[in-house]
């Protein structure tokens, strides 16, 4: 935000509360910001346009991020952040896993993580992650089905409306999801709106939900709202969580679930 300061004085009010909570936040819905100003949703996305053109967020569809945000981080940087907590947590969560169950996986490192931990599982597993694919291509007795869709290379994942479509037609027993954030108001929430359709879809036909979610995830919020905390049946978290975190997240009926290194 290094222009903030000379391009401020060129604001009204309202588009200063926008920059504020956007750099604050990371990200803001349209929808939100017009009801919060008592404003229609053009003029917020007027303010949108301004705010870009001086280098102050990031226009998406039906948002803003801030402009150090929005393109998806490469699959290689995810797996080195915060990679031994995030192990810690696909672990745990393997011990869910049971022979016979069709599970799913979204395109997260966590969980391409989980599935290096299934292999001896006869059982299977629906993804639209490119990496958990050919992790598990070599499993005779692992059924793997690829939801299709067009190529994210950043992600190295399947996204799009043909991939939602697919999965309407899906039964999954247990489905194992990251985010980028989790908050007990906000919910839980993604930053890039294809991933987080996707995501929604599996949710829609999970009977039980796995979220794993390592402790910096904790009290952030992200443009694209995936579901209630509430209703999670496991928050699989690592060690470092704070006991206010755990507390909040019990209070909302859910399991929470700290993996530990043994």
């Amino acid at each position: 935000m290094g222009k903030t300061n000379d391009n401020s004085l060129q604001l009204n009010e309202r588009q200063r509360e926008i920059v504020k909570m956007i750099d604050r936040n990371g990200a803001a819905r349209v929808a939100d910001l017009s009801s919060m100003f008592h404003v229609s949703e053009e003029t917020i996305r007027r303010d949108f346009e301004k705010l870009e053109k001086d280098k102050l967020l990031r226009k998406i569809h039906g948002g803003a991020l801030k402009v150090d945000q929005g393109v998806e981080t490469p699959q290689l940087h995810r797996q080195s952040k915060n990679a031994e907590e995030k192990q810690v947590i696909a672990k745990k969560a393997a011990s869910f896993v049971e022979n016979g169950d069709i599970i799913a996986v979204d395109a997260s490192t966590t969980a391409l993580m989980v599935v290096q931990h299934v292999k001896d599982k006869s059982i299977t597993v629906i993804t639209n992650s490119i990496g958990v694919t050919m992790e598990l291509s070599t499993e005779d007795h692992i059924r793997v089905i690829l939801i299709g869709g067009y190529l994210s290379k950043a992600s190295m994942s399947l996204v799009g409306n043909f991939a939602e479509r697919v999965i309407e037609d899906y039964h999954v027993d247990k489905f194992f999801f990251s985010c980028l954030g989790v908050d007990i108001q906000r919910g839980v929430s993604e930053m890039h709106e294809d991933q987080a359709l996707v995501k929604k879809q599996l949710i829609s036909i999970s009977e039980n939900l796995y979220l794993l979610a390592d402790s910096s995830k904790f009290g952030e919020k992200s443009l694209f709202r995936l579901c209630d905390v509430s209703i999670l049946d496991y928050l699989i978290t690592d060690n470092k969580v704070s006991m206010n975190s755990i507390r909040e997240v019990n209070k909302s009926g859910v399991s929470i679930i700290v993996g530990d290194e043994n």
